[in-house]
């Protein structure tokens, strides 16, 4: 489900490598020593492998990939890998912009346009287009072997699999978790305070920050964009359980006592004067600008942010902070659970009219059960659908990083509920959550609306 200046490129550019729900993946060793909805690139580009091997008479067969994430860049180098390893296949690769992908692509489809491997979006796009996607349980065995479900999680094939009508058209390239906070090392030990846990001592660490630093926040993100308001207020719904599922697989009602106490929750930390109200003036480029700048210290966005942790990504994207690290939201209500909701974030289909099937499904394999897995997975977004995926530890400059990178591994793993959002239903949310926040209407009035529109049988 997926930045307009310049920092918001570093973001797109980071949208990406495989998260998990409770599928199957490793942390980082802990050793001593070293994006639904989120914003999306248009590129269109076919990335060349630079060591060709000689193939005598035969015409390399090219693969054209329609998508709107990853990015170019992001995948360059497991396509300049895979090019490499099958001299007989070329990628051609288009990226459009998300919202762009989903218009076009369903009408390209329906007149047999030239397209062998798309991104599948886990959404009703899914649904939509699986009639158009080949049955990779009859490819995979020839691209990856007889037994490539034992490299590939359960939890995953299961949740894919549901969006395809209980076939296996699309497997999962990336996860995805939300909301991560991202926090600034160097900037919470100047002020001698830890990582908080509790409103609480998320409150004591704020006033501590201002003392030292009155123009800086305590943390921000994106608050005039809607669905990151949405996606806040649930991460806070979350920390009492499983609701959100009930609502969203259960027809358990927006007008509950449940959604009512995670508005009231989200606006305990701006009247607790953790969060300042000049957050809901930020769109997504300028909150990541304010963290990345040093003004703020956490950013709370999804875990296709974790490239933030990686000084070596940090320093390739311009960004001049020290030490990055990773936290839940600090729990709003007393008994409660830090916990992310987390789902599938993208995933990669073959197109069943092709005449290429075969060498798609061998890119397929590469990206999801093979060696392209790991490779894709230095861009640091999460960890893979793959079960021995083991993140590139050279990523990590610092114990903070790493223990940042198994946090989120955590929180994604224990999630306690889907990130299983509806698109249009998620900004009209959202705009509610603001209202609730900026004082306009009243969690109670904000339900009983809402429970009117997601009944209207517009969703």
């Amino acid at each position: 489900m997926k930045i307009r200046k310049v920092l918001a490129v570093f973001l797109a550019a980071v949208m990406a490598a495989g998260i998990m729900t409770g599928c199957g993946n490793k942390k980082a060793e802990n050793t001593s020593g070293d994006d639904t909805q989120k914003p999306a690139q248009t590129q269109t580009a076919a990335p060349a492998a630079t060591d060709q091997v000689d193939t005598k008479d035969k015409e390399p067969v090219t693969l054209n990939y329609w998508t709107w994430f990853p990015s170019t860049d992001q995948i360059d180098e497991t396509i300049k890998a895979f090019e490499k390893e099958n001299p007989d296949i070329k990628i051609n690769m288009t990226v459009m912009e998300s919202k762009a992908f989903q218009e076009k692509v369903p009408l390209a489809l329906s007149t047999e346009e030239d397209i062998d491997i798309i991104g599948v979006q886990p959404s009703a796009f899914a649904e939509e287009v699986q009639d158009y996607l080949a049955d990779l349980d009859e490819l995979m065995p020839a691209a990856a072997g007889d037994d490539w479900k034992s490299k590939y999680s359960e939890k995953c094939l299961e949740q894919g699999n549901q969006l395809t009508d209980g076939k296996t058209k699309l497997l999962v390239l990336t996860n995805s978790g939300s909301m991560i906070g991202f926090y600034n090392v160097a900037l919470l030990n100047e002020i001698g305070a830890q990582v908080p846990t509790t409103l609480q001592e998320y409150k004591a660490v704020a006033e501590k920050l201002k003392a030292k630093y009155p123009d800086k926040l305590a943390g921000v993100f994106a608050g005039k964009d809607a669905w990151v308001m949405d996606e806040m207020m649930l991460t806070v719904l979350g920390q009492q359980g499983d609701y959100y599922n009930k609502w969203r697989y259960d027809s358990a009602p927006v007008d509950s006592p449940e959604f009512i106490q995670a508005m009231n929750g989200l606006k305990k930390y701006f009247d607790e004067g953790v969060f300042s109200a000049d957050i809901l003036d930020l769109d997504y480029a300028s909150a990541t600008e304010e963290f990345t700048n040093g003004n703020a210290l956490v950013y709370y966005m999804g875990s296709w942010e974790a490239p933030l942790l990686s000084k070596s990504l940090r320093e390739k994207n311009g960004i001049d902070l020290e030490d990055v690290g990773a936290m839940a939201l600090p729990v709003a209500e007393q008994g409660g659970k830090a916990t992310v909701r987390s789902y599938i974030d993208s995933g990669i289909g073959v197109v069943d009219y092709s005449e290429k099937k075969e060498a798609a499904a061998k890119f397929v394999a590469y990206v999801t059960v093979g060696a392209g897995a790991d490779i894709f997975g230095k861009q640091l977004t999460g960890t893979s659908a793959k079960k021995d995926f083991t993140v590139d530890e050279s990523l990590f400059a610092s114990d903070a990083a790493k223990d940042g990178w198994n946090t989120i591994v955590d929180l994604i793993n224990t999630a306690s509920a889907d990130r299983n959002n509806v698109s249009g239903y998620s900004d009209v949310e959202g705009a509610g959550v603001q209202s609730v926040m900026n004082g306009t209407k009243s969690a109670e009035d904000v339900c009983k609306d809402l429970q009117k529109e997601w009944t209207s049988g517009k969703y």
